[in-house]
C-alpha cells in the first residue's frame, strides 16, 4: 500500500468527504420513508421538461463501465475503436428514428407491463422481467469492477485487499441507490452528466496541449508508444483488436452491433419514453440525448489517443483486451507518470465513484420495479404504493429496498469474484442479451395489429438466453485467450467474441407469431394502470 504522508493523506480525506457528499444527496433527496409512492416514480408536477429528459438518457447510456471501456478500447485498438465510438454515438440517434414515437404514451408501471400491456399477468410478464433482471445484472456487476481497477493505482495490489475495496464500496453504494430511489437517481444522474461535459472536454483539451495541438503528434507518439521505435503509422490501421483477417473483421462488426443495439435499447432505457406524451416529444428526447452523447464520444475518442500516446503500451495491455481504467492511467500519466493519488486522479476517482453510483442507482431501480411488477405473485399487479392508514411504509417499497439491496449484493459478489475480469465482458454480455431478447419484445409487443403473445415472449426470451450462454460459453471471452475469464483452459470453438450473431436470430426468428400462438384480444391492461407513469424512470 502507498505511503500515506503528506499530500495523500490529504487527498483520501478529499476523496472520503466526496463519498460523504454523494451520500448526503441521496439522503436529502429520499422520498419520505414513510411513503412509498415516489420510491419508483416522480409525481405528475415534478415531471422533468423533454430537455432534461434527454439530458437524463443521455446519462443513463453513459454508465461507468461504458465510458471506460469506450476510452479502453480507443486507446488499445485504434482505428477499430474508432468504429466502436461511431457505433455508441449513433446509438440516440437509432433510437430517434425507430422507436422512439412508438414507445411514446405506451405506459406501464414496469418493463413487462410495458412490452406486455396487452396480456394479463402471467408469462409473458414473468419473460420480460428476467430478459430485464438478464440485460441488467451483468451490467451491474461491470459497474463495480472499476473499483477495483483504481485500488491498483494508489498501490494497492494485494488481491484480497482489492476485493474487499470492491464489497465494502459496492456496499456503500447500493445503500445510497437504495436510500435516495428515483429521486436520489435523478440527482446523482444529473450531477454526473454535468460532471461528464464538464471532465471529458477537460482531460481531451489537456492532451491537446501536451501535444501542442498537433493530432499528428499524438498519432506519432502512439505509435511510439506501441511500436518502441520511430512511428509506423500503425496505431490507426484496422484489425487491432480482433485479428486482420476476415473472422477478425466479421468479429468487429459483430461487436459494433452489440454496441450500437445494445447501449441504445436497454430495458431501463425504454423508461425515458414511455411517459412521453405525444411521438414528436419521444423523439425529441432521443435527439437531445444524442446532441449530448455524440460530442461525449469524440471526447473520449481524444482521451483515448491521449492514454495510447502518454501511457506505456505494457500499461495498456496490462488492463486487457479492450482496456481497462485507461482514463485514471491517463490521469497518472498527466500528474506525471507515477503511480498514486495525485490531483488528476483524484479527479477521476471522484468522477468515476459518482458514475458508477448514478448508474447503478437507476440500474438496480429498474431490476426491483420488475421483480415487484413482473415476477411476483406470479406477474401479478403488487399492491400500489403509497401510504397506509396507519401512516407506515407501503409493502411494495420495503420489499423494492430489500430487492435492490439483494440485486445489488449478488453483483457486488460476482465482480468481487472476478476482479481481473475485464469489465467489457459483463458489458458485451448485458448488450448482447439486450440485443437478442429485450429488443423483438420491444418491436413485437408494440405492435397493434398483431400484439405479441405470451407463448411467443416465453420463446423469445428463454430461447434467445440459451442460445447466448451456450455460444458464450464456446467463445474467447470465456476460455482459451490470455484475458479470457478462464484464461488457463480452451473449449474455444466459436470464433468471434460476441454471441450477438447466433443470439440476434435466434431471438427474433423465435418472437414471430405462430399458427398455435393463443390469441390475446380481451386481456388488455386497464386504462388507468396503462396511463400510469413508468415506475423506474431516474427523472
Amino acid at each position: 500500500m502507498g505511503d500515506f504522508t503528506g499530500g495523500l493523506v490529504i487527498a483520501l480525506l478529499l476523496f472520503l468527504l466526496f463519498i460523504g457528499a454523494c451520500l448526503f444527496l441521496s439522503m436529502w433527496a429520499s422520498p419520505d420513508l414513510r411513503v412509498g409512492d415516489e420510491f419508483f416514480r416522480v409525481s405528475e408536477d415534478k415531471r422533468l421538461s423533454t430537455r432534461m429528459t434527454g439530458f437524463a438518457y443521455s446519462g443513463d447510456i453513459a454508465n461507468a463501465a461504458a465510458v471506460m471501456y469506450l476510452v479502453g478500447v480507443v486507446a488499445v485498438a485504434g482505428g477499430d475503436g474508432l468504429f466502436v465510438a461511431l457505433a455508441a454515438a449513433l446509438s440516440p440517434l437509432l433510437m430517434r428514428q425507430w422507436l422512439a414515437k412508438r414507445l411514446a404514451g405506451a405506459g406501464g408501471r414496469s418493463f413487462g407491463e410495458t412490452v406486455a400491456r396487452h396480456l394479463p399477468p402471467g408469462p409473458g410478464r414473468r419473460a420480460a422481467g428476467f430478459a430485464l433482471l438478464a440485460a441488467t445484472v451483468p451490467l451491474v456487476t461491470a459497474q463495480f469492477q472499476p473499483l477495483g481497477d483504481t485500488a491498483q493505482m494508489v498501490g494497492i495490489t494485494d488481491l484480497e485487499t482489492r476485493q474487499l475495496l470492491i464489497v465494502l464500496m459496492g456496499a456503500l453504494i447500493v445503500s445510497c441507490a437504495a436510500i435516495g430511489a428515483t429521486r436520489g437517481a435523478t440527482v446523482l444522474q444529473m450531477a454526473k452528466m454535468a460532471g461528464l461535459v464538464l471532465i471529458a472536454p477537460l482531460l481531451g483539451l489537456l492532451v491537446l496541449i501536451r501535444f501542442g495541438g498537433n493530432f499528428g503528434s499524438i498519432f506519432d507518439a502512439a505509435d511510439r508508444q506501441r511500436s518502441g521505435s520511430a512511428g509506423s503509422g500503425s496505431y490507426l490501421e484496422l484489425g487491432q483488436l480482433f485479428g486482420n483477417g476476415p473472422v477478425g473483421f466479421v468479429d468487429l462488426a459483430a461487436f459494433c452491433l452489440c454496441v450500437l443495439t445494445g447501449a441504445a435499447f436497454m430495458p431501463y432505457l425504454i423508461a425515458r419514453f414511455t411517459d412521453a406524451p405525444k411521438p414528436a416529444d419521444a423523439r425529441r428526447v432521443a435527439g437531445v440525448g444524442f446532441a449530448v452523447i455524440a460530442p461525449m464520444c469524440a471526447a473520449a475518442a481524444l482521451i483515448g489517443f491521449g492514454a495510447a500516446a502518454l501511457v506505456p503500451h505494457e500499461k495498456l495491455v496490462a488492463q486487457g483486451q479492450f482496456g481497462g481504467n485507461i482514463i485514471a492511467r491517463l490521469a497518472i500519466a498527466l500528474d506525471g507518470g507515477e503511480d498514486g493519488l495525485g490531483k488528476w486522479l483524484l479527479f477521476v476517482l471522484c468522477a468515476t465513484f459518482l458514475m458508477v453510483l448514478a448508474a447503478t442507482s437507476v440500474l438496480l431501480l429498474s431490476a426491483a420495479a420488475s421483480i415487484v411488477r413482473d415476477l411476483s405473485s406470479g406477474g401479478a399487479v403488487a399492491k400500489p404504493e403509497g401510504r397506509k392508514s396507519d401512516g407506515t411504509t407501503s409493502v411494495s417499497a420495503g420489499r423494492a429496498r430489500l430487492i435492490m439491496v439483494t440485486i445489488g449484493g449478488v453483483s457486488i459478489l460476482l465482480a468481487a469474484l472476478t476482479p481481473d475480469v475485464s469489465p467489457q465482458f459483463w458489458l458485451i454480455v448485458s448488450y448482447t442479451v439486450t440485443t437478442s431478447s429485450v429488443l423483438p419484445l420491444v418491436i413485437h409487443g408494440l405492435r397493434s395489429d398483431r400484439p405479441m403473445s405470451a407463448a411467443a415472449m416465453k420463446r423469445c426470451v428463454y430461447g434467445s438466453t440459451a442460445a447466448i450462454l451456450i455460444v458464450t460459453f464456446f467463445s474467447p471471452s470465456v476460455s482459451g485467450t490470455p484475458y479470457a475469464l478462464f484464461p488457463d483452459l480452451d473449449w474455444n470453438y466459436w470464433p468471434f467474441h460476441s454471441s450477438v450473431l447466433i443470439g440476434a436470430p435466434v431471438g427474433f426468428l423465435l418472437a414471430r407469431p405462430r399458427r398455435g400462438d393463443r390469441p390475446t384480444r380481451g386481456a388488455a391492461v386497464p386504462q388507468a394502470q396503462a396511463e400510469t407513469p413508468f415506475p423506474t424512470r431516474a427523472g
